[in-house]
């Protein structure tokens, strides 16, 4: 048991505001980061399309305008292979951040615990 005070209940309503507040602000920078990464991936794969289109579409052979669509194919391949792999280690260090934030340094320091008669003969038992 902890010992419930007026400055304890106060540290504990602070810390958590504190806490959220951490909280939100890297969920809201990871959040910005995605759409970032997001629309500048499908913007880049749109200009590569357009471009292997027209590619295509100035082609004198068959064999000409399929290399510039299996050329396009890899550019999609790549490019989203490295946005999951981006999105993977945001996603792994927003956890970490949170996982920092929420979890207590030094739970002793929250509160002071109650010595109780059960508590002392265990120890002494012991």
């Amino acid at each position: 048991m902890y010992e419930l005070t007026p400055e304890s209940i106060k540290q504990f309503f602070e810390k958590s505001a504190e806490a959220n507040k951490a909280a939100w602000e890297s969920q809201t920078a990871y959040f910005e980061s995605l759409i970032k990464r997001n629309s500048d991936c499908f913007k880049g794969l749109g200009e590569a399309q357009v471009a292997a289109l027209k590619e295509m579409a100035e082609a004198q052979t068959f064999n000409q305008a399929f290399e510039s669509h299996l050329a396009y194919e890899e550019k999609v391949r790549e490019d989203l292979a490295a946005l999951q792999d981006e999105s993977v280690k945001a996603w792994e260090a927003l956890l970490g951040e949170l996982k920092a934030i929420y979890t207590p340094a030094e739970p002793e320091k929250l509160a002071k615990p109650v010595k109780t008669a059960k508590a002392t003969k265990a120890k002494k038992a012991a």
